[in-house]
């Protein structure tokens, strides 16, 4: 059995289209699970109990994010995502949480996976860039290997 696991997410009600078509399209042409546009702002979490008492010390600030920047990394979370220059939003809603890692990249992942996605064209993403999102919504989800496991467990408005 495998253990469970928990994310909190940053995610926008009115997140751009654009943004989930790039997720979908990726996902479909490499046989992906899509997965909802969001920053995950802490991850590993043990149970949903824990999960909750840590959404609840987040702050509760909504903010629009200017993305202004695509990035590709080594990791199959965090192959292809949009960072922005300006994190202090970010650092800010997680700042009381002890312990956290100060090499976290606050990222908008576009695609998973262990290869760039077959039609990835970095000219595509450069007319996306720079874009504004308006984050909304803290969400407590049940996450883990599998995209297609994960699951919305709870979210909370922010003012």
């Amino acid at each position: 059995m495998t253990e469970e696991v928990y994310s909190i997410w940053l995610q926008s009600s009115t997140c751009s289209q654009n943004i989930f078509n790039f997720i979908e399209k990726y996902a479909k042409e490499e046989n992906k699970d899509t997965f909802l546009p969001h920053v995950t702002l802490v991850s590993h979490i043990s149970s949903k109990e824990n999960g909750i008492k840590v959404l609840k010390k987040l702050s509760s600030q909504k903010c629009e994010v200017v993305f202004d920047k695509f990035s590709i990394g080594d990791t199959y979370f965090q192959k292809l995502y949009l960072e922005s220059s300006n994190n202090s939003y970010f650092f800010k809603t997680v700042s009381k949480i002890e312990v956290w890692p100060s090499l976290w990249v606050p990222h908008l992942s576009l695609s998973y996976g262990d290869e760039l996605p077959k039609s990835f064209d970095p000219g595509e993403l450069n007319e996306l860039i720079p874009i504004t999102i308006s984050f909304d919504t803290l969400s407590l989800y049940k996450t883990g290997p599998k995209v297609s496991e994960w699951m919305e467990i709870t979210t909370q408005p922010l003012h």
